[in-house]
């Protein structure tokens, strides 16, 4: 990924010297620098100044071309090989499907072969665009929907001509034809009041021909292994489809995840009638940002070479939609009070995949940087750069819900103690998995069909931590065969052991109550992330008939209670940043941290197994996760 790396940088440092220019001179500056390709450029241009009533589509040729430097392909051997395999194996795949797929192998890496770099503004024909705008302002000319719109709306979500970095692929003539439903509703009189109304009946009439690509994808000059379309796939996918027909379309998303790992994509329908001009409800937690992706171009930080800028802030095609989606305040953060910078950009970065991640930037004036349209209810770090190291600017801050600011200084000279049962806070999908087995019973009986069975059990209680919970007979029973049951409800157990009166694990075969219950081993599989989706039952055959004096049982799980015999480190976030405070084996389900710096942000390490860890303050004597 460095050669891709490298070309961003590139890409980057032209934008910054072409859209320096005064206005007027735009045109001209981009004009020079597409070269060779500078009569392509102006044949399109010439096009449609001829004639006023092509006003609209001179509009449009300029903004395309006013934003194209920085949009470009990528190509290679490998790519020209999987172009033909596509052909040659999915003849029927529409170029709605292939600009989705020429974009998998760039954005999952994994390509030996360095990539050659192909800017639009250099190659792109004449009569590419103007049969492409051609169609754009027909379609604006003739989809009354469209009347809700500004011109500049359409320009941004329907006008481009690509998705991301795939090469030039015209639309698709038939298939996903604005005249056909045009023609549809005409015949019904019928105009859609919302983009939702008209995405569901424009689904239903183009039918589903593009579905069986979704799943088991085969792409031989790529992978030898089949492809299923990610959440971001699916997101182009759906913008190239609906814009094809003139629904204004975007893809949003957040760069990463301030109270949990990962990042998350989605797509957007730009509706007139909201407030925000989006209908979304992939959104539904606290984030620090919200990014989406444009064909339009945005400030960034200056690319000069003299100061390393992170990755996320080297395209200018992402807007800052963040006050479309949460409750947002501007911070301002003094650097001079912390440690004295050079660096002329700062940045706030999130807790996410165990290290800090930029998120947002801003301009250091003054010994201060102002940050803009900051989501609440988040922590933040502000940092900075020298060279690639990544340098701490200011303690960790939080911005509530009221968007006051509190940062976590340490205070050495007050201690505390710190209790854990778990390493990652639970949310409320982990609340139900825990909470449904309540009610529950377990039943044995000496036939298989349990036409005679006891009750030996009945679950009141489970274990708020997600982790085993024992379950003590009050006297040894002695059965064949057992079995766990809940009337109406779906059974998720992560795990299910049976121990005799001297404490000796018990071993038997798995009963699913069907043949088509695939599930029921991962009860006794001795895995505790594995677990069953049983409707019925889960039972065990020991064989013969067994005493079994007690029971641990755990619920589906995220393993990120304490585990004996693990391994944990305790850090709090100074001046210099994490310092470890301590680190001890778990002698049992808790660990306990004495002698605390209080005030402070922490983090609890699991050094034998997982990747869930989370930042977390403490207060009113509770560990409040971040």
């Amino acid at each position: 990924m460095k050669n891709f790396q490298l070309i961003i940088f590139f890409l980057s440092c032209l934008s910054s010297v072409l859209f320096s220019c005064q206005s007027n001179d735009h045109i001209e500056s981009i004009l020079q620098y597409s070269g060779e390709n500078r009569n392509e450029l102006e044949k399109v241009i010439n096009h449609y100044s001829q004639n006023e009533e092509d006003s609209l589509q001179l509009k449009a040729a300029l903004f395309l071309i006013e934003n194209m430097p920085g949009h470009y392909y990528l190509t290679n051997s490998m790519m020209e090989r999987l172009n033909e395999n596509m052909d040659s194996l999915y003849p029927k795949m529409s170029n709605i499907v292939k600009r989705v797929v020429y974009n998998i192998p760039i954005r999952k890496g994994n390509v030996e072969e360095k990539w050659k770099l192909v800017e639009d503004i250099k190659t792109i024909q004449s009569d590419f665009l103007i049969k492409h705008i051609d169609n754009a302002i027909a379609m604006w000319n003739s989809c009354p929907w469209l009347r809700l719109f500004t011109f500049e709306e359409f320009c941004e979500y329907v006008l481009p001509y690509r998705i991301e970095k795939e090469p030039f692929l015209e639309n698709d003539s038939t298939l996903y034809s604005w005249k056909t439903v045009k023609e549809i509703f005409e015949a019904y009189n019928y105009v859609p009041k919302t983009m939702l109304e008209l995405k569901a009946v424009q689904r239903d009439l183009l039918g589903h021909t593009d579905d069986v690509f979704f799943l088991r994808l085969q792409m031989p000059a790529w992978s030898d292994k089949t492809y299923n379309f990610d959440c971001l796939d699916r997101c182009y996918y759906e913008m190239g489809r609906l814009r094809s027909i003139g629904i204004p379309t975007a893809i949003d998303f957040v760069p990463g995840w301030p109270y949990r790992n990962g990042q998350h994509y989605w797509r957007v329908l730009v509706e007139p009638y909201y407030w925000n001009s989006n209908h979304s409800d992939a959104l539904i937690s606290e984030t620090g940002k919200v990014y989406r992706m444009t064909y339009s171009r945005h400030e960034v930080p200056e690319q000069d070479g003299k100061e390393f800028i992170p990755f996320l802030f080297r395209t200018p095609f992402y807007k800052d939609v963040t006050r479309d989606y949460v409750k947002v305040s501007n911070v301002k953060v003094n650097m001079e009070k912390f440690k004295k910078t050079t660096s002329r950009y700062a940045y706030l970065s999130i807790f996410n995949d165990l290290e800090w991640k930029p998120i947002a930037w801003a301009e250091v004036r003054g010994g201060e940087a102002k940050f803009q349209n900051m989501g609440r209810n988040v922590v933040y770090l502000p940092v900075g750069y020298e060279d690639e190291e990544m340098k701490y600017l200011g303690y960790p801050f939080l911005l509530d819900m009221q968007g006051s600011v509190k940062e976590f200084i340490p205070n050495e000279e007050k201690r505390i103690t710190l209790r854990f049962t778990r390493k990652f806070p639970v949310n409320d999908s982990k609340i139900i998995w825990s909470e449904e087995i309540k009610g529950s019973h377990i039943e044995a009986s000496n036939h298989p069909d349990f036409a005679k069975a006891d009750t030996i059990y009945t679950i009141v209680q489970t274990n708020t931590d997600l982790n085993y919970q024992t379950l003590v007979l009050e006297k040894p029973v002695t059965y064949r065969y057992w079995r766990l049951f809940k009337e109406n409800q779906i059974l998720r157990i992560g795990d299910w052991q049976f121990f005799d009166e001297d404490s000796k694990r018990i071993q038997g075969k798995v009963i699913p109550p069907k043949e088509d219950d695939i599930t029921a081993k991962n009860a006794f599989d001795d895995k505790i992330l594995s677990f069953t989706l049983s409707h019925t039952w889960i039972g065990i055959d020991f064989g013969k008939p067994v005493t079994v004096q007690t029971m641990k049982l755990v619920t589906r799980t995220d393993d990120n209670a304490i585990t004996p015999g693990h391994y944990y480190e305790l850090y709090y976030f100074t001046k210099d940043g994490w310092k470890l405070l301590e680190g001890k084996k778990a002698t049992e389900k808790q660990i306990v941290f004495e002698s605390v710096p209080a005030e402070a942000l922490y983090w609890l390490r699991d050094l034998t197994a997982g990747k869930e860890e989370r930042i977390f303050a403490f207060k009113d004597g509770k560990i409040e996760y971040w």
